[in-house]
């Protein structure tokens, strides 16, 4: 009986053993387990992460590169299969395939210069059931902030080449003005004499009696194209004047007034109604002769756009250290691939005889001079503005 004992206690003590160590190769396994699941998880978000930095290195159109990173995104998640994401950046909206929002998720902002411009979001398909529980690893997190500092990045980049193209545009639109100017100052003093000739004879051979009525006819046309020659010298000349600003404190207001009160009579006859909304004590420091021209000019340009009659607004206002005048009117429009040539000399869509293409040119240059800045926006079939930005009294 003794030795019966002895045996089953030693038998007892052996399945213990064997029961210990199959519970120490269990959690060993689960252990092994584990970190396996959890180093495919770093992968899985290793990979996202480069297929982003991927995508945004080689993709220069932003709208196809935000698309694809809400598709690579879902993959970078523990249940991928359940994951799906939205990225919002200012009014757009760039979601994954099958898309479908949830009350399980995640969100990063999307910050430019410290300030939020948007969001990535990630969300979990889940029943409800599921809900109570986060489902997100704190790796993931990480993985999302990296993601939406990525996107940050790519967004900032895109910002600076827009903005590099611009300054590019100026640089190039300023060059080839100067250049442009110094020969229409050649050009101008060249034919300037000669055509003042040709005008004087032909007034004078129409002062002659007995004059046959077809050459009187031609003489008239002679003198004519003339006039209409010596108007384009006199803005080529306007053009290439590099003349001394002569500043002095003036209301803005005023300045409209005196540069559109000879042209009133002629909206009137065109059927045009003249809409004046004024701010009050804009007072800007700048020369009255120059600032009247490019009101003068503008106005031009407005009545021309709108032959069959319409409203021609003047806008002022005060915006921070800038006084803002928009002319705006309700004529054709100008179409879009046509905005960025609109200041170019000699550029114009008027019919000839209508416009010489230098009006637009001499008023950007003006305001250049004048440490401003002019602005387009227009529809075709609804209207045109001009907005000229100029800084306000000098103290």
């Amino acid at each position: 009986m003794n030795t019966f004992h002895i045996q089953a206690e030693k038998q007892t003590q052996v399945i213990k053993k064997l029961q210990k160590r199959n519970d120490e190769l269990q959690r060993f396994y689960d252990e092994y387990k584990r970190v396996c699941r959890n180093e495919e998880e770093r992968i899985k978000e290793l990979n996202c992460l480069y297929q982003v930095a991927q995508c945004v290195m080689v993709e220069n159109d932003m709208d196809i590169a935000l698309k694809k990173i809400a598709c690579i995104v879902p993959n970078g998640w523990q249940f991928s299969e359940q994951a799906c994401t939205r990225i919002t950046f200012k009014n757009n909206v760039y979601q994954s395939p099958d898309f479908s929002e949830s009350r399980v998720y995640q969100n990063e902002n999307i910050l430019i210069e410290s300030q939020i411009v948007g969001a990535i979001t990630v969300f979990y398909k889940l029943q409800s059931s599921s809900e109570s529980n986060n489902p997100f690893l704190i790796e993931e997190k990480n993985l999302l902030k990296g993601i939406a500092n990525i996107i940050s990045f790519y967004l900032e980049k895109q910002k600076d080449n827009e903005n590099r193209k611009i300054i590019q545009q100026q640089l190039l639109h300023s060059d080839r003005l100067a250049t442009i100017g110094q020969l229409a100052a050649g050009v101008a003093h060249e034919l300037n004499e000669p055509l003042g000739n040709i005008l004087g004879l032909a007034q004078l051979s129409l002062k002659l009696p007995d004059l046959p009525t077809q050459a009187e006819k031609d003489l008239g046309k002679i003198e004519t194209c003339v006039i209409y020659s010596r108007e384009i010298i006199k803005k080529l000349m306007e053009f290439s004047r590099q003349s001394q600003l002569c500043k002095e404190k003036n209301d803005l207001n005023e300045l409209v007034e005196n540069s559109i009160t000879f042209l009133e009579a002629r909206c009137i006859k065109e059927g045009i109604t003249i809409v004046k909304k004024y701010g009050d004590n804009i007072s800007v420091t700048v020369d009255p002769h120059q600032i009247k021209q490019v009101i003068t000019n503008l106005t031009i340009n407005a009545i021309q756009a709108m032959k069959n009659g319409g409203e021609l607004i003047f806008t002022t206002r005060k915006d921070h250290n800038n006084a803002i005048l928009c002319v705006e009117d309700t004529g054709i429009g100008i179409s879009s691939e046509n905005i960025s040539k609109t200041f170019l000399p000699f550029f114009t869509t008027k019919d000839v005889g209508e416009g010489t293409g230098l009006g637009l040119s001499v008023v950007y240059g003006i305001i250049k001079n004048h440490n401003g800045d002019i602005k387009i926006s227009s529809e075709l079939g609804k209207g045109t503005v001009f907005e000229v930005c100029l800084p306000l009294e000098e103290n």
